[in-house]
């Protein structure tokens, strides 16, 4: 990360609210841009106060979080005046009201809702909007996005009206009503991380299993000796892998780079993978936990949406410690208490949050963490 992205990242922890992004997707489930709130400690919108700490850092955050891409951006109308500096695409959500400086040089959105329809883009709530009122309203906007959009049932609406921006937690759920026999690769994704998390294996049979996949021992090897690990010297075969990062760490990234390696499914659900992964794992601290379990438990609580699987049938047939089998289907343990934390922030499931004993800026500081810490490895897998 570079030092102005670094210190911009420090300056957003300041933040006494909640941040939240998801990502805006179109027809064919490529990311085109993010929705990011900023919200008051229990997930409202803002009073239109003073502006933050990190306001005059704004724009290095924004470009740092929105990867570059198109941003529909929910902030008080008074934080617009830091924005002028900033080259993204961004389109305000001010829902309906202009900001005192009219000559802003942003885009307009705002909620069907709203009286003052004449904005750029159209927000649709899904979840709120009868939607076979929709066509009306919307036939003449320049963009329409749905939100809310939960279910993969939603997400065929969307498609089949042509609404072309869609965010919400759709891709992150099992297709159960498409639920199709498991595909030969999908029994070969099964079968290796059967394989990887077998207690009975040793470092020279475990160096075997990820031998056996070209693409796996080549990628894992990529990976350790990349500038994302910063190992002190080069890393030349899987057996060396393992000496040097320990079969538990091995077993974990191996476990990643074949989840990462599930083409028909949207790539951001590979992130999401990785994200749960690394904020459950940072928040093994303060649940006293071992960081690789909940790392694993993050990683693996994809599976279901990966394989359009209910998660209690997949995990019947891995061989997982069982601590690890109740924190992914019943959120025990201090692995699951971690992954419920986890997945409650990323679907803005702020009142499970107000339950969880982990202060609220803890879990808005482990989330912007693993927000960054996601980016960066997925630079590295698409190297």
């Amino acid at each position: 990360m570079s030092e102005p992205a670094d210190n911009a990242l420090k300056a957003l922890k300041s933040f006494a609210g909640i941040i939240h992004r998801q990502p805006l997707f179109d027809h064919k489930l490529n990311v085109n841009g993010y929705y990011l709130s900023f919200l008051d400690n229990q997930g409202r919108p803002l009073a239109d106060d003073e502006l933050p700490d990190f306001a005059a850092h704004l724009s290095q955050i924004l470009e740092a979080i929105s990867r570059g891409k198109q941003l529909v951006l929910d902030i008080p109308p008074h934080w617009q005046n830091s924005l002028r500096a900033s080259a993204n695409d961004i389109i305000v959500l001010s829902n309906g009201h202009l900001p005192a400086n009219t000559e802003s040089p942003f885009k307009r959105a705002a909620y069907l809702t709203d009286e003052g329809s004449d904005c750029h883009t159209l927000l649709v709530d899904v979840q709120q909007v009868a939607k076979d009122t929709l066509s009306p309203h919307t036939q003449h906007q320049q963009t329409v996005c749905a939100v809310n959009v939960d279910t993969p049932e939603d997400f065929q609406w969307c498609v089949n009206n042509n609404i072309p921006q869609i965010t919400g937690q759709f891709y992150t759920r099992p297709n159960l009503p498409q639920a199709h026999k498991t595909q030969p690769s999908q029994q070969m994704l099964l079968q290796l991380l059967v394989e990887l998390h077998d207690p009975d294996a040793d470092a020279e049979t475990l160096a075997k299993i990820i031998n056996q996949d070209v693409t796996l021992s080549y990628k894992l090897l990529k990976l350790v000796n990349s500038a994302f690990f910063g190992l002190p010297r080069e890393i030349r075969n899987t057996q060396q892998a393992i000496v040097m990062l320990g079969q538990n760490k091995i077993k974990t990234w191996a476990s990643l780079l074949c989840l990462s390696g599930v083409d028909d499914k949207p790539s951001e659900l590979r992130r999401i993978a990785m994200q749960r992964a690394r904020m459950s794992e940072l928040l093994a601290r303060y649940y006293k936990g071992q960081q690789e379990s909940f790392f694993i438990c993050g990683l693996l609580s994809t599976l279901d949406a990966l394989l359009d699987k209910p998660l209690t049938e997949i995990i019947q047939g891995l061989p997982l410690h069982p601590d690890i089998e109740l924190a992914l289907t019943d959120y025990q343990g201090a692995a699951g208490a971690a992954l419920r934390d986890t997945i409650a922030y990323e679907r803005a499931q702020w009142s499970t949050l107000d339950r969880s004993p982990v202060p609220k800026e803890v879990l808005v500081s482990t989330y912007l963490d693993a927000m960054v810490w996601t980016s960066e490895l997925d630079q590295q897998l698409q190297d």
